[in-house]
């Protein structure tokens, strides 16, 4: 879980188009895809009636399809039919002298172990290059280039960690027995990353419980599997009580059918390879969320669902629906796990351009319309929507804070103190729809950008004194929130895995702040100006405490970081962080307590 300090991306390559133009299909001519217009067509006179210009052709949509995976299989072909000549020659030779240089199991004994070294190392190469690549989702023929390699091996080989275990028994559980799961999952999780079909989930529940399960097929099963072992891992309190057994089993038994539903190409694929991101979420021992949500943003990339469609031909209303909800889906996940981690996004906010989605929002019982009817018993999109929203104020500061190329920004503070008002506008604008837990958890979201935003690289000497005071501010009312959420409300908000990261990076800055600032919270006549341009920034409540309140409150929040840390790290099974706070902090608070009483 140790976050890179290097914000670099790698960049998207570039190969063949995906296939020719109409015109150049129907004359069966070589298609260079070239935008607005083919250079066949160009010649020809008909730029406005070339297709590259269509939505399949649309600028901005990478079209890449792993290039150097084309070359290195067209020269394993070459070397095999070198290997295959030089093999028959060597056999006309020893029929012609009458010699057998090697036995025949002999023979084929090498010949296997030569293949099983070219095989490991062609493997070890795809996979060591995955993620500098972009496998093209519009591309039919990916799959089945070799026997034993397919998309859904190479994603789970670079995203796995610790192997799954293997189960004999596989039968669903009774449908009364998983209702609560599901309507768990609905509430609390789907509300956030709204990116399956609620009607189709439902359709896929029946498809399993009627006639035997004989009208499922693989999606199907996936989904429901995967909802299953989010339920479950969502609700477990620790790694390896009876939740977390029941998760990894529903996970295992899906995997089991992996290769029919992990493809790029469509929806449904970006939709199977979500689930199991929101479940590596919760299960970073087995699966690395961080790989998976980069295959899912490349995958979505490929298939377009990065821009709204300009094409004359609109997408019918739910299918335009659903493919922002995709988007942002995976805009919102990209994000989240990205800044828990400190890494780079996997595509930038320029590269993009889709509304948001329709919220879902109940209607009158005397409404007429079907569509409406239809809507009557969908879950609201409010906290997704409004989740969406942060996301995309605290990226855009995020990018222009840690992964501008400038060495350091002119005006740093002007971008600290707009994201900073904007997050907490957000806030205190939540409407009273979305239920106390969610809004605490929204709110840890929003004390944890703020510190974030307030932390970047390089940042001027003149700022850290004002931008000390409201770290202070945020840490103990972020330790506030996260100290509480072991209680029983727990269960009806999501968090996960990178809490821990998240903890743990405020934890570290406010060490860091009793470290190596704490005479300025011993100053009571200290008097900061604020920076220009930080009238709309919440004034930082310290300069309102005496010292012997900035001792009380700094001892506080160390131990309600203390008793978030060890939850956290119990129920993820990750002891590390909070070890290293214990030891860091005991000295600290030490100095604290023995400040206070000489003040006294």
């Amino acid at each position: 879980m140790a976050s890179f300090s290097n914000f670099e991306t790698p960049l998207l390559r570039v190969s063949r188009p995906v296939s020719a133009c109409s015109k150049c299909r129907s004359a069966k001519i070589k298609c260079d895809g070239k935008l607005p217009a083919c250079t066949a067509c160009e010649r020809s006179g008909r730029s406005a009636e070339c297709s590259s210009a269509n939505d399949q052709f649309a600028k901005g949509k990478e079209r890449s399809y792993v290039a150097s995976l084309e070359s290195r299989v067209e020269r394993l072909q070459k070397q095999i039919l070198q290997a295959k000549g030089r093999r028959s020659s060597v056999r006309m030779l020893d029929v012609n002298s009458g010699e057998s240089t090697l036995t025949p199991d002999v023979h084929s004994s090498i010949v296997n172990r030569k293949n099983e070294r070219k095989e490991a190392s062609v493997v070890d190469d795809l996979v060591s290059d995955f993620g500098f690549l972009s496998v093209n989702a519009t591309a039919r023929d990916f799959h089945g280039f070799t026997k034993q390699m397919s998309f859904a091996r190479l994603v789970l080989s670079t995203s796995s960690v610790e192997e799954m275990p293997k189960f004999r028994v596989n039968d669903f559980p009774q449908r009364y027995a998983i209702t609560h799961l599901i309507q768990h999952y609905l509430e609390n999780i789907y509300v956030l990353y709204p990116f399956l079909s609620e009607t189709k989930l439902f359709a896929s529940l029946d498809a399993l419980y009627q006639d035997g399960g004989r009208y499922a097929n693989s999606i199907d099963r996936w989904t429901v599997r995967l909802v299953i072992a989010i339920a479950f891992a969502s609700l477990s309190r620790r790694r390896g009580d009876a939740q977390y057994r029941d998760a990894v089993y529903h996970t295992a038994v899906a995997l089991e059918g992996v290769e029919n539903v992990l493809q790029p190409g469509s929806i449904v694929g970006i939709q199977a390879i979500l689930l199991l991101v929101v479940y590596a979420m919760l299960d970073p021992h087995h699966f690395n969320s961080w790989y998976l949500i980069g295959v899912a943003s490349r995958a979505m990339v490929d298939l377009g669902l990065h821009q709204d469609s300009t094409s004359p031909r609109q997408v019918p209303g739910p299918e335009a629906d659903l493919r922002r909800r995709v988007y942002h889906s995976v805009y919102t996940l990209d994000r989240t796990i990205s800044m828990a981690h400190r890494r780079a996004f996997s595509f930038t906010d320029d590269s993009s351009n889709v509304a948001f989605p329709i919220n879902q929002k109940p209607f009158s019982v005397s409404s007429t319309s079907a569509r409406e009817q239809e809507q009557v018993f969908l879950h609201a999109l409010d906290p997704a929507i409004r989740l969406f929203q942060l996301r995309q104020l605290q990226s855009s500061a995020y990018q222009k804070l840690f992964q501008s190329s400038q060495q350091r920004i002119k005006e740093p503070w002007q971008i600290m103190s707009d994201s900073l008002h904007e997050m907490h506008l957000w806030i205190a604008q939540l409407p009273n729809v979305i239920r106390k837990p969610m809004k605490k958890l929204l709110r840890s979201e929003v004390l944890f950008g703020s510190i974030l935003i307030l932390s970047p690289p390089g940042l001027s000497p003149s700022l850290k004194s004002y931008r000390t005071d409201l770290l202070f501010n945020y840490a103990c009312e972020y330790a506030d929130i996260m100290s509480s959420i072991n209680g029983d409300q727990e269960k009806f908000a999501f968090y996960t895995s990178h809490d821990i990261l998240r903890a743990s990076f405020v934890a570290r800055r406010f060490l860091a702040i009793l470290r190596d600032e704490s005479g300025q919270f011993l100053n009571s006549t200290l008097s900061l100006a604020p920076p220009p341009g930080s009238g709309s920034v919440p004034q930082p409540s310290h300069l309102k405490w005496t010292t012997d309140e900035i001792l009380i409150k700094a001892i506080s929040c160390l131990d309600r970081l203390d008793k978030s840390l060890e939850h956290l790290s119990v129920r993820y099974d990750y002891p590390e962080p909070w070890k290293e706070f214990k030891d860091d902090s005991k000295v600290l608070k030490e100095m604290l307590f023995l400040r206070r009483e000489t003040w006294n």
